[in-house]
């Protein structure tokens, strides 16, 4: 209490300018340490950055790139040569269009079309991820506690798995790099907690799950949805909880801030379930406007898988956990990979006792943006046990989100419990060994693409305009720097086929294609383009040529 008289008025001035003011020399001298210390950090964390990046595009080139990545990397350069809105273009149920395909942009920009450009942002999308979880885990925790958190979270995503790993999360955008932006608004989140006026916070969050949906529809479910279950039930306790004591004054302040905050709560969650709609607007408006077309979710089968397929779903998304954390021991082709492997296991294990602790505490001591982690990984697994997107392995990157989200909640909720039990040192010594794993996976030897062989054949024989197969296709485009543009056909036809294409490839108006590159022997569906004038042989490709354009003889185009 400040004194409310002259006569004490006096002294209790000269108390201050005697006592209080020498205190804030210490603090004027420690500022100028806070800013070195600020100034350190980051250049050591650019430096970790930078360091990171390089390994992980090594390790990329480890592996050959398909035609998924490729497409991408087409759509970019058209973008990047004025068609913004990609008019023309057939996109997938993901379309990518705000998240990656900016990235390959400025990338193509600088490096111009090759397929390097794949590798290049795969490397940079997960160095940012890498960083982005660290930051999160560290929340705003400070001290020991806080770096603890950041290197935990950081050591479970060191080093991605050799085997099928490397595929999957440094191979193509698959859903991998949807974890930054949703990481951002999770920042965003945790972030606004020190802020006095937080009234942006849920405009810029309704901005930025559309962003980030309009792009990919998996941030639906890994991030809108969580966000509306949780900030919904916060704001039902909140608004619906009765007074009680006495009525004094604290009790009316607690009851003042219940009210904020459940008003707060209420207005996230309306923005995120308004972003879902507006996001399919938004792709509507971009076709509407002349801009691509994006593929409903959902278009290659149903979503939900039968009930006698959950035991089988269940054994692949506990299988695809451990391809995404680097631990899937199975099928190792050497005893090093398998190590390595079995190494990896103690990431597992972290990120499942960071989730049972995050499901412990749930209803008591864990904030928000920790109820949305544990609430977003339990959506995200369910969906791979209950629907048919996850019918094997290869569609490991279906759930890719799980591995950011439990490295974050392993890192927040397990660094004190470490601390207190003295466990520095353990994760000083996993950490060196995952670093020395990244290194060893960034040791191997780069692959070419797949049909990069098929691609020089065809420059070396001046064919420049052909069609075949989807995984032939856009890939030996890309390879080829677009020298070569081979459009893509519908499996087992002779029709075009419209998913990650553009439909300009298909007009005999425009182009001229004369060639069919197939692998293996051909059958008898091209027969309808008439006798071949050359076929040729070439490792396990069959190529034949025509003397006329094969676009005017082709099917209906189909999805």
């Amino acid at each position: 209490m400040f004194p409310d008289d002259t006569t004490t008025a006096f002294p209790y001035a000269l108390w201050v300018a005697d006592v209080r003011l020498p205190l804030s020399n210490p603090v004027s001298d420690k500022a100028p340490r806070s800013a070195r210390r600020r100034l350190w950090w980051g250049a050591g964390s650019l430096l970790a950055a930078a360091g990171l990046f390089a390994l992980y595009l090594r390790q990329a080139l480890t592996t050959p790139g398909d035609s998924d990545g490729a497409a991408n990397a087409l759509q970019a350069w058209d973008m990047l040569h004025g068609n913004l809105l990609l008019h023309g273009w057939w996109l997938g149920d993901a379309t990518y269009y705000t998240t990656e395909l900016p990235e390959y942009v400025l990338v193509e920009a600088v490096r111009g079309l090759n397929p390097d450009v794949v590798r290049i942002c795969s490397a940079l999308t997960y160095t940012l991820l890498v960083l982005l979880a660290a930051l999160l885990a560290r929340g705003r925790t400070q001290g020991r506690e806080g770096v603890v958190a950041a290197l935990l979270a950081a050591g479970v995503m060191l080093s991605p798995g050799i085997l099928l790993g490397t595929g999957v999360l440094l191979g193509v955008p698959d859903h991998v790099g949807t974890g930054v932006p949703v990481l951002l608004i999770l920042l965003l989140l945790d972030r606004a907690e020190e802020w006095k006026r937080r009234w942006p916070v849920p405009l810029a969050l309704g901005l930025m799950l559309t962003w980030v949906q309009v792009a990919d529809p998996l941030a639906t479910y890994a991030a809108a949805v969580p966000v509306v279950l949780v900030c919904g039930g916060r704001a039902g306790v909140a608004l619906t909880r009765r007074r009680r004591g006495s009525g004094d004054l604290a009790q009316a302040n607690r009851r003042g801030d219940r009210l904020r905050a459940g008003s707060y709560d209420l207005a996230l969650t309306a923005a995120a379930a308004v972003s879902v709609p507006v996001a399919h607007a938004l792709l509507a408006a971009i076709y509407s406007a002349g801009g691509f077309y994006a593929y409903p979710i959902g278009i290659g089968g149903p979503l939900l898988g039968r009930l006698a397929a959950v035991p089988t779903h269940a054994l692949v998304t506990g299988e695809s956990v451990l391809v995404l954390f680097g631990a899937n021991f199975f099928g190792q082709p050497s005893r090093i990979g398998a190590a390595l492997a079995v190494l990896h296991l103690a990431g597992v294990a972290v990120a499942a006792l960071g989730l049972l602790a995050g499901v412990r505490v749930f209803f008591s001591r864990l904030d928000r943006v920790g109820q949305i982690l544990v609430t977003g990984t339990i959506v995200i697994l369910a969906a791979g046990v209950f629907s048919a997107r996850l019918p094997n392995l290869t569609f490991a990157h279906e759930i890719a989100i799980v591995l950011p989200f439990g490295a974050v909640l392993a890192g927040r909720l397990l660094a004190a419990p470490l601390i207190r039990h003295g466990l520095q040192p353990a994760l000083a010594v996993v950490l060196a060994a995952y670093l020395g794993a990244l290194c060893y996976a960034a040791a191997g030897a780069p692959v070419p693409a797949k049909s990069q062989a098929a691609a020089d054949w065809l420059v070396a024989h001046h064919l420049t305009y052909g069609v075949a197969g989807y995984w032939q296709a856009a890939i030996i485009t890309l390879d080829t720097s677009g020298r070569v543009t081979v459009a893509p056909l519908y499996p087992g036809t002779t029709a075009a086929y419209y998913w990650e294409s553009d439909g300009a490839w298909f007009d005999p108006r425009l182009h001229y294609a004369d060639f069919v590159l197939t692998v293996g022997s051909p059958d008898g569906i091209f027969r309808s383009f008439g006798p071949a004038a050359r076929t040729y042989h070439y490792q396990q490709y069959t190529i034949m040529v025509w003397h006329q354009n094969l676009l005017a003889s082709l099917a209906p185009g189909r999805a």
